[in-house]
């Protein structure tokens, strides 16, 4: 394991949610992790949460209720848990109670607030910022196999009976199958990368899946004869990572770990060399328009970022288009909206080669608007001299592209 990579407090809070943080006036930790839930209820009906948590606390249980921020929702739980098999363990004792059948498992991937003690929620909408704003620093990875998907509940404010009756089918995990989650870092300063992991079946050639870092994934048994699997690592701003696996034998290595019931593959990532050409494919520009789509912020912003980390990296902003033709071309106005269009977009007409000119400009006056320096960036303007595809076939829309070319780093 690379000792300038790996901080395991990191890993063990993003892959199993164990940051354990105070709320609330109990003194009880209510931290990220397991609830057996006994009950819910909407946003609305606090009250109806505290006159059944009142009801069972009554009745000599250990109760307790909490607000769930990303569900908007109140919880009456019966216990926390750290250890997903205690709480199934106590979610299954639980539905041998009468009062208790439809008890299930939520799996937070957030910090949630212990209103058991409290004696008024005035203070609660000051809470909530700072739950919200203290996740935003700690990133947790979602189950989404088990997270509960709240969605309908009666008049009342409790989950409806087809909506538990969902829940409880997601409360066990797949069986044969391995738990991988991916943490991608940059190995120049060791921050977190988000990004995506395509998962192929190497024999095959065949891809299986593409996972969201930081997410947990379920890979079964390819049962290609050979067991190897391909983990493909693609992001912008960074030189392709591969790594070769095998289901049966998958071992821990530097780049492997388990943590608990979870395998933890790292990606090392590496920026770009002088002499790289990236495309930058999740860029994409309104028709006959040299300004972005809404979507392509994501990808310009990781370019951006790129050029702060490393104050010497130079670059060429290549742009294409798809064919030669001449037409209409739609410019960025004094609005300076580079990613929609408005009432002061500018008409006018030109080259192919003109429109791809001015879409490698508008990445480029997007920069120097966010403080790098001019003189940093080149433009190259083809055109369609150097489509990909024929203009008339179904990927066409991949010859409408930008790359970036790394002069200097």
């Amino acid at each position: 394991m690379k000792n300038n990579m790996r901080n395991w407090w990191f890993i063990l809070m993003a892959c199993m949610g164990f940051t354990l943080q105070a709320f609330g006036q109990s003194g009880e930790v209510a931290g990220e992790g397991y609830y057996v839930v006994i009950n819910a209820y909407a946003q609305s009906k606090e009250d109806y949460a505290r006159r059944y948590y009142e009801k069972i606390q009554g009745d000599g249980d250990e109760v307790h209720y909490a607000y769930v921020p990303g569900k908007k929702m109140y919880f009456v739980y019966r216990q926390f848990h750290t250890d997903y098999r205690s709480a199934i363990e106590q979610m299954r004792e639980s539905r041998k109670d009468p009062r208790f059948p439809d008890a299930w498992v939520f799996v937070s991937g957030e910090v949630v607030e212990d209103m058991s003690d409290r004696k008024n929620s005035t203070n609660k909408n000051q809470t909530e910022e700072a739950e919200i704003e203290e996740n935003e620093k700690t990133p947790v990875i979602s189950t989404p196999e088990t997270v509960a998907e709240i969605d309908s509940v009666s008049e009342n404010g409790e989950l409806n009976e087809n909506a538990l009756e969902e829940l409880n089918d997601r409360l066990e995990p797949p069986a044969n199958v391995k738990q991988v989650v991916f943490i991608l870092s940059n190995a120049r300063n060791n921050e977190e990368v988000t990004g995506d992991v395509q998962i192929i079946d190497t024999e095959r050639s065949k891809l299986i899946n593409v996972q969201n870092s930081g997410e947990i994934a379920t890979i079964a048994d390819p049962e290609n004869g050979t067991g190897n699997l391909t983990m493909i690592c693609d992001v912008f701003g960074y030189r392709k990572d591969q790594k070769e696996l095998n289901y049966q034998t998958f071992a821990e290595n530097e780049d492997v770990q388990m943590v608990n019931d979870y395998y933890v593959v790292f990606f090392d990532l590496v920026r770009y060399h002088k002499g790289d050409i990236a495309t930058m494919y999740n860029v994409y520009f309104y028709n006959d328009a040299a300004v972005m789509r809404p979507e392509s912020r994501y990808e310009v912003n990781s370019l951006l970022n790129m050029m702060r980390e490393n104050p010497n990296y130079k670059i060429r902003i290549h742009g294409h288009t798809n064919g030669n033709r001449s037409g209409t071309i739609i410019s960025m106005g004094d609005s300076k909206n580079f990613f929609g269009l408005d009432d002061q977009n500018k008409d006018g007409s030109g080259s192919a080669k003109m429109l791809s000119k001015r879409r490698a400009e508008v990445i480029k006056s997007y920069l120097v608007s966010q403080g790098i320096e001019e003189g940093r960036m080149e433009i190259k303007a083809w055109g369609g001299r150097r489509m990909l595809y024929d203009k008339n076939s179904s990927l066409a829309k991949k010859n409408v592209r930008v790359e970036i070319e790394i002069l200097e780093e």
